[in-house]
């Protein structure tokens, strides 16, 4: 096992095909490509709770969790502010310069920041890995206490049981109290069961990696041909076994692809590593792409009109702007840092 303070370049990779797939998804592909890769999100929280592990799993002293949730709110949620702000400024610019009035509405944009489905959409994601950094530090002291894989898994099994009975009465939950049941309770448990599994994933040997595999591509095919093949899209929200069996399955089918060293070594690259290391921004970079093809399609017909255009324009245009904001990033760190050695020297 690698040493905590090292990065598992397997993480990284993942992490990588995870937010490709994910911008390659709202470039609108079509029917069996926007399905293949339906595990993208999946494949996501899963790496938080690795990543998690990892980064936690040798330290002596824990944070104090208020100090923790502070740093994650300020990892999180306030990048997602920021974005947004950027985002309705901008568009609300571009309406001026065409004289056309604004493009979203009051609860466009509340919902947009309170990051429910609503509004923009996109940001909801960010709503899931906040709930996700909330019971992380719980999930890591039962990943520590039960030191049994089949107790570990038997006990995530139960507490799935216990998700599905609360999907069942759902409805039962109106008005605010439902909003809140269904973006909160059952979102944080449903995604909040496969960062735990996340959190195990390092301590499986790869004869276990096989049979998690299997065992999940199994459940997927039963129940492919009991939902008639339907798309798992449509048990998405909030995840169902159908569409995490699917995610899981190809999760550990490429974690254990990366366990084969040339494979591996292929994908270390800066390329690759920088898009892991900026995938948040690079994810909301993407957004603004994207609703410039869905206001402006008729005028952008040539990058539009096609699924490949359509990808190359949003990705490709998000990753500049990405790579610009991490140079501008870069700088100003470094001027910081510069006036404080300065200071320093002065007061000596």
């Amino acid at each position: 096992m690698k040493n905590s303070t090292q990065r598992d370049i397997r993480i990284d990779i993942l992490r990588c095909i995870a937010i490709v797939s994910i911008i390659l998804a709202h470039s609108e592909p079509g029917g069996l490509l926007f399905q293949l890769r339906n595990f993208d999100v999946i494949l996501m929280v899963l790496l938080l709770g690795t990543s998690f592990y990892l980064s936690n799993k040798d330290k002596k002293k824990s944070i104090s969790y208020p100090v923790y949730l502070g740093k994650r709110f300020k990892r999180l949620i306030v990048p997602t502010w920021i974005f947004l702000t950027v985002f309705f400024l901008l568009f609300y610019l571009i309406s001026l310069i065409n004289g056309s009035s604004y493009y979203f509405n009051f609860k466009d944009i509340f919902m947009s920041y309170s990051m429910f489905d609503e509004g923009i959409g996109f940001v909801w994601i960010m709503r899931v890995f906040f709930l996700i950094a909330l019971i992380s530090p719980l999930l890591l002291k039962l990943n520590q206490k039960i030191e049994s894989n089949k107790k570990y898994f038997l006990f995530l099994s139960v507490i799935y049981v216990v998700y599905v009975i609360l999907q069942s009465i759902a409805f039962l939950f109106h008005g605010s109290l439902g909003l809140f049941f269904q973006n909160f309770v059952l979102y944080g448990i449903g995604y909040g069961l496969i960062a735990a599994f996340g959190m195990r994933l390092k301590l499986l040997s790869k004869k276990e990696l096989y049979i998690w595999a299997s065992t999940f591509l199994f459940i997927f095919l039963c129940l492919c041909w009991h939902y008639n093949f339907n798309s798992t899209q449509h048990y998405k929200y909030p995840p169902q076994l159908y569409y995490i069996s699917y995610g899981m399955f190809v999760s550990l089918f490429l974690y254990i692809v990366f366990y084969i060293k040339p494979i591996q070594s292929f994908f270390n690259n800066k390329f690759i590593m920088f898009i892991a290391q900026n995938s948040i921004w690079l994810y909301f970079w993407h957004i603004i792409f994207v609703y410039l093809l869905k206001f402006f399609g008729e005028e952008l017909s040539v990058l539009a009109n096609n699924f490949v255009t359509r990808f190359a324009f949003i990705f490709v245009c998000a990753l500049v702007v990405t790579y610009v904001h991490h140079l501008l990033k870069e700088k100003f760190y470094t001027s910081v840092q510069k006036s404080e050695t300065s200071k320093k020297m002065a007061v000596k």
